[in-house]
């Protein structure tokens, strides 16, 4: 496990490792974790039988694989068998939440907690029963580190895991921090508020401080985004390729 300095961010593994293994892949999570991700990222959407699919994109078109036996389609208009004929990355079917899970395990036996990102609000409850029963599992304590959290842009996806699994750590996420923003954030008692990094504006951290939160940006891709991620000491990068984002990282504490 990577030690980590005490003011790093922690490197979250974006969708696994989305810029070196397929995404969203059962490989791409076991290559976050080998990467040296604190914790990793996954995408879910819900089937037409109700069944938890871990994938970014609504539809499967984008990380089909050419010579998948079922290569275009709408999740929610799939069911989860006909999603199971679906491969992605190299030869891979779409994972479950539980196995993405499961992957989360590092060399030394210890787990890297996962973010869940809720893309459909229909999927939140099913997502929230999931990492209840992780939560319990673990035989988890309020003294622990969380196994999980689940995240959103959709308020609507919080207010439904508040209701339904209130253990769970929530977070909100936005284009950019409005009123509206910030009381939906309050409202589902999320624990982090997150606006994406270009869109972050003088005196927003503050703002979002000020309520209690703990404010983070997305979409630190390049380098210069990672380095100004750490200037505006933001407590989480998510990164596509987390050994970069580690050295990048490093070396700009190093010249500080």
């Amino acid at each position: 496990m990577t030690r980590r300095r005490p003011h790093a961010p922690l490197i979250t593994g974006h969708r696994g490792a989305a810029a070196v293994a397929p995404e969203n892949t059962v490989t791409g999570f076991r290559r976050g974790v080998a990467d040296g991700a604190d914790q990793l990222e996954c995408d879910v959407h819900l089937s037409r039988d109700r069944r938890d699919v871990i994938i970014h994109d609504a539809t499967i078109d984008r990380t089909a694989q050419e010579d998948s036996p079922r290569r275009t389609g709408t999740v929610a208009d799939l069911t989860r068998a006909e999603l199971d004929e679906v491969l992605v990355g190299e030869g891979e079917h779409i994972p479950t939440l539980r196995q993405v899970l499961d992957a989360a395990v590092r060399e030394d036996g210890t787990r890297a907690p996962v973010l869940v990102e809720i893309k459909a609000p229909a999927a939140a409850a099913l997502a929230a029963r999931i990492l209840t029963d992780t939560f319990e599992a673990a035989a988890w304590s309020s003294d622990q580190p969380a196994p999980a959290r689940i995240i959103s842009f959709h308020a609507d996806a919080l207010r439904i895991a508040l209701e339904k699994a209130p253990d769970v750590p929530r977070g909100l996420l936005a284009r950019e921090l409005s009123d509206e923003v910030l009381d939906a954030a309050m409202e589902t008692k999320a624990e982090i508020l997150g606006i994406r990094l270009s869109d972050v504006r003088d005196g927003d951290f503050e703002r979002i401080r000020g309520v209690g939160l703990t404010p983070s940006a997305w979409a630190a891709r390049s380098d210069e985004e990672i380095r100004q991620a750490i200037d505006l000491g933001v407590p989480e990068i998510g990164a596509d390729d987390p050994a970069r984002a580690r050295r990048v990282v490093e070396e700009h504490l190093d010249g500080q």
